[in-house]
């Protein structure tokens, strides 16, 4: 073929092209409800627009997470503590604490939204207490991300052992931080999202969800009752069931040792046959007496069983909120993932129910990570979500008297617009009301979203090598979500550090003073 033919042929195309960008829609062509066909408008020919990379490398340069940070076999981080004009503060050997990638923030400066639990860690050598950290967020800390690296550097820290809180049954089919088995006749009943129709309460207790393996009796006698059915043989139904814990292979060696297991339950009506294995040994066989009321029932262990397993037996179930692996002293961290949730559980469950729990197992931090599932929601306004926010920060603290609140902004997360991956437009907003209702709260916060980069930054945790995001844009890998847990962990103990040391000051300028008296 001749050139001019070539020539010819190719401005033709081009021409086509042309009209095509003239003529098609500006939003693209819609087929079906799922498939829209784009094309690129004259102003994107003519001016091609390039998404700004964020370059994340400083970032993760001085947040990695080494293969040798922690020792398995001993069970404890490399790290030392360290002594220094009276005080004793912690320090892993290998981090420097004045170059933490993003600080915590406070109200008006005012650090003490954290008093009550930094003094409770400085404590816990002295008083050999267990106090308990709450980790609520959403599908971003499912599997125990984040929380598994914040639980191994802070009980190594400061002591406990043990995941602390698990469900009866698993959503998901999650296994860390432990591994479940359990017989098929279990069912969850969560207090957000969907609720199911036959709970007619709002106690759904501290994990926002219970379970049981025998159905809600009053749905069974009233639907009866409808079918002019006799119901006594409902109240002869013998109901079993088996409920078996083992160590996950994915855990780190702290959460595989605990030296008590507590069971957190109530409201059944009939008594219930309860026999507790540890391995194959029979532990324990009790009597679960009916109640209507929150019950706790609790065992001591001398070493830590390979595995645990329940056998329960009776006529009814009971509501079953929480199983608490832990340690005897120190920290016990939990990990409560809500997917679905914006983290307004608090207002719609019964406070008198979370009151006695929290008041049992001794909160003193609670960390709140929500945001991301309005995210999708595009709106100018979010102020309905920092009122509704700022309500459930008030209501915990109503709750847990001297309770220290951090809340951990959403992260970015990405839409694709075309052939380009941008942020939604609506995360500054979202994460200014949670920033907002925070500090109103007088709760400290943590941005997530500016640590990781800030705009248009998850592509760079998405395209990194290794991948430290997920290709849905949205949620960290293992391996980032451990990076940004390191990060948080980091701007924590830089907080931790300068109140010992303000109170170390303090401590001096009393003496002082009775000393020139």
């Amino acid at each position: 073929m001749k050139p001019k033919y070539i020539l010819i042929f190719i401005l033709f195309v081009f021409t086509i092209l042309l009209l095509l960008a003239f003529i098609f829609p500006k939003n693209g062509l819609k087929i079906t409800d799922d498939i829209t066909v784009q094309f690129p408008t004259i102003d994107e020919l003519l001016n091609i627009e390039k998404v700004k990379i964020v370059d994340i490398s400083e970032i993760i340069e001085k947040n990695q997470v080494a293969e040798n940070d922690y020792n398995e076999e001993e069970g404890k981080l490399k790290s030392v503590m360290t002594k220094d004009a009276g005080i004793i503060y912690y320090e892993d050997k290998d981090i420097n604490y004045e170059q933490v990638s993003r600080r915590l923030e406070f109200p008006k400066g005012n650090r003490n939204a954290l008093k009550h639990f930094f003094e409770e860690l400085t404590n816990l050598k002295s008083n050999n207490k267990l106090i308990r950290i709450l980790h609520y967020g959403d599908s971003q800390i499912e599997a125990d991300r984040m929380t598994s690296y914040i639980r191994y550097k802070l009980q190594s820290q400061f002591g406990g052992s043990g995941p602390g809180l698990i469900p009866a049954v698993q959503p998901f089919g999650f296994e860390s931080p432990v591994k479940t088995e359990l017989s098929e006749n279990w069912k969850r009943y969560p207090g957000f999202g969907l609720r199911d129709s036959t709970v007619n309460h709002s106690r759904y207790g501290i994990l926002a969800s219970f379970s049981r393996y025998a159905p809600i009796a009053e749905k069974i006698i009233i639907d009866s009752l409808s079918a002019n059915k006799d119901t006594s043989e409902f109240r002869n139904i013998n109901y079993s069931a088996w409920l078996k814990i083992e160590h996950s292979p994915y855990s780190f060696s702290n959460v595989k040792r605990y030296s008590q297991c507590r069971m957190f339950y109530g409201y059944n009506s009939k008594p219930i046959d309860l026999k507790l294995f540890t391995g194959e040994n029979l532990f324990s066989s009790e009597i679960l007496s009916p109640a209507n009321y929150l019950q706790v029932k609790g065992w001591r262990f001398n070493s830590t069983p390979s595995y645990l397993k329940m056998e329960f037996k009776g006529s009814d179930s009971p509501d079953i909120y929480a199983l608490a692996l832990d340690g005897l002293s120190g920290v016990a961290v939990d990990n409560i993932a809500l997917r679905g949730s914006s983290g307004t559980i608090f207002t719609t469950t019964s406070t008198k129910l979370l009151a006695s729990i929290y008041r049992n197992l001794n909160v003193k931090l609670v960390i709140l990570q929500f945001g991301g599932n309005i995210t999708p929601y595009i709106k100018e306004d979010y102020t309905f979500y920092e009122k509704s926010f700022y309500s459930q920060l008030v209501t915990i603290k109503k709750l847990i008297p001297d309770v220290s609140i951090i809340v951990i902004g959403l992260a970015d997360m990405s839409k694709k617009e075309k052939d380009k991956y941008v942020s939604y437009p609506n995360i500054e907003i979202i994460r200014d009301a949670l920033k907002k209702a925070s500090f109103k709260a007088d709760c400290a916060f943590w941005d997530m979203y500016e640590a990781m980069g800030g705009n248009n930054s998850m592509p760079s945790w998405v395209f990194s090598e290794p991948p430290l995001a997920e290709k849905d844009f949205t949620h960290f890998t293992v391996q980032g979500s451990r990076i940004i847990a390191q990060m948080f962990y980091k701007a924590l103990m830089l907080e931790y550090n300068n109140f010992k040391k303000s109170n170390t000051k303090k401590e001096d300028i009393i003496v002082e003073n009775i000393s020139g008296d």
